[in-house]
C-alpha cells in the first residue's frame, strides 16, 4: 500500500490500520511486523513507474517461525508488541 505520511510512526500507523481492515474483510492474520519505506523526499512526484515493495506469504507454520524466518530486522523495521 502506499500512503502519504510526514513521518515513520504515522506511516506505521496508517499500514496498520490498512492491515487490520484487509485481515478482517479476508479473515486473515495480522502479525506484529510492519515494514514501512520512504519513496521520495515530498519533492519527487510518485506515480507510475515508481518501485515499491509487497509480499505475501501463505505457509503452514505458526506466527513466531514465520517471523522468525521472515523479518530480518533492519534499522528501518519496527517491532510492535
Amino acid at each position: 500500500m502506499l500512503f502519504r505520511a510526514r513521518s515513520l510512526d504515522e506511516a506505521v500507523g496508517l499500514a496498520e490500520r490498512e492491515a487490520d481492515e484487509y485481515a478482517g474483510e479476508g479473515g486473515f492474520e495480522v502479525l506484529d511486523m510492519v515494514q514501512v519505506y520512504r519513496i521520495s523526499d515530498g519533492d519527487e512526484e510518485v506515480g507510475a513507474g515508481t518501485e515499491v515493495f509487497s509480499r505475501l506469504h501463505a505457509l503452514d507454520v505458526p506466527p513466531d517461525e514465520f517471523l522468525d524466518r521472515y523479518d530480518s530486522r533492519p534499522a528501518h523495521t519496527r517491532t510492535v508488541e
